[in-house]
């Protein structure tokens, strides 16, 4: 029986974690062949911060914060790692079930995608050392909220030991971000539902920018000239002139290069946009863009206006608020999205993104 509510209470939690959160790309990967993405010598220079696990246990128990910067001449040249590991190795209960560690939920912000694996597709978002390193337990999912939260669902419950005998540690899994280490707040859940606040180090919070939604004002798009022709849909649903015909996911070095759902939802998030819901409420003044896809051939963004209506501007084309049977878009969804010997299908996700009020100007790092 003890087991069998065990296993419930993990499937309700994990249920809660992923509620309105989008999953991160985990894969496993040996040490010290992941170092070589860090540094062309694959020999890394990390800093450690530990902050002991505030549950009811007795002995030495942490969580092991680990961060180091990629070098010149490897893929993650520039931007900063951040490796986490939970160790309950030297930690004791006799209280009957323990108290067990769920997961750990840290405030990363964008996370940057690379080929951590070597299966030359950069597109994964959170390795685990499975070989080569320390540990025993793994990394069951990886999912991030709209506030840029990352949670970390153990793959079992990490669990103090009993008098004489040790207790369990998780394997170092790790993040990479654009933004230098910072004091943070986490939070460990236990498997009964508490949840604790505990020290560790992340990505600094990004210094805070005034978000704001557009209105409709297609004027500055529908210049004929170098705002019409070099800014494209992904421009357009992110409020951002760049000039460059923007791509997902090419800012953050992992451009998504086949238009299937899966593949562009990852660009888009590795350029540091925050999947959500047709109902999710996107935060601190944020703008609602949605993304389809016409498989293997085209993706196309929407975005939301101050009005609540939706508008886009397909490619090199003028910006408006009709789909393709000329009708206004209040639904991306249901709006007629075939047309010009294209047909957007799929509908594949929503997204928050830092708009701006003024045209053209908004704060997505895309390119």
């Amino acid at each position: 029986m003890k087991r069998k509510l065990i296993l419930g209470l993990l499937v309700i939690l994990a249920t809660a974690n992923n509620a309105f959160s989008a999953p991160l790309k985990v894969v496993t990967v040996g040490a010290p062949a992941v170092n070589c993405v860090f540094d062309p010598t694959c020999k890394i220079t990390v800093a450690d911060f530990t902050a002991p696990v505030p549950i009811a246990i007795s002995g030495s128990s942490f969580l092991q914060s680990r961060t180091f910067t990629g070098k010149p001449g490897a893929p993650a040249n520039g931007f900063y790692a951040y490796e986490y590991r939970i160790d309950l190795t030297q930690a004791t209960s006799t209280v009957n079930p323990p108290p067990c560690i769920h997961s750990l939920t840290v405030p990363i912000g964008p996370v940057i995608s690379l080929d951590y694996n070597g299966d030359k597709v950069s597109t994964d978002q959170v390795y685990v050392i499975t070989k080569g390193g320390l540990g025993s337990i793994s990394i069951a999912s990886a999912d991030q909220d709209a506030a840029g939260n990352v949670t970390f669902t153990f793959s079992s419950l990490v669990c103090p030991g009993t008098p004489g005998a040790g207790g369990q540690t998780t394997y170092f899994f790790g993040v990479v971000s654009q933004r230098a280490p910072a004091p943070v707040t986490a939070t460990i859940a236990e498997v009964g539902g508490a949840v604790h606040n505990i020290a560790a180090r992340a990505p600094s919070p990004v210094t805070p920018t005034a978000c704001g939604i557009p209105g409709y004002s297609p004027a500055f798009w529908n210049d004929a000239g170098t705002i019409q022709y070099n800014n494209n849909c992904y421009n357009y649903g992110n409020n951002k002139r760049t000039d460059t015909y923007a791509q997902p996911g090419r800012f953050a070095g992992a451009k998504a290069t086949v238009w299937q759902c899966p593949n562009v939802i990852a660009g888009a998030v590795a350029d540091g946009l925050i999947q959500t819901t047709a109902t999710g409420v996107c935060p601190n003044g944020m703008d609602k863009i949605a993304m389809v896809v016409d498989p293997g051939n085209d993706y196309h963004w929407y975005r939301q206006g101050s009005d609540g209506k939706w508008t886009h501007k397909p490619g090199p084309g003028q910006a408006t608020n009709l789909d393709s049977s000329n009708h206004p878009i209040s639904n991306p969804e249901t709006a007629n999205r075939c047309g010009g010997g294209l047909c957007y299908s799929q509908f594949c996700a929503y997204f928050c993104t830092c708009s701006d009020v003024q045209q053209g100007q908004g704060h997505a790092t895309i390119n």
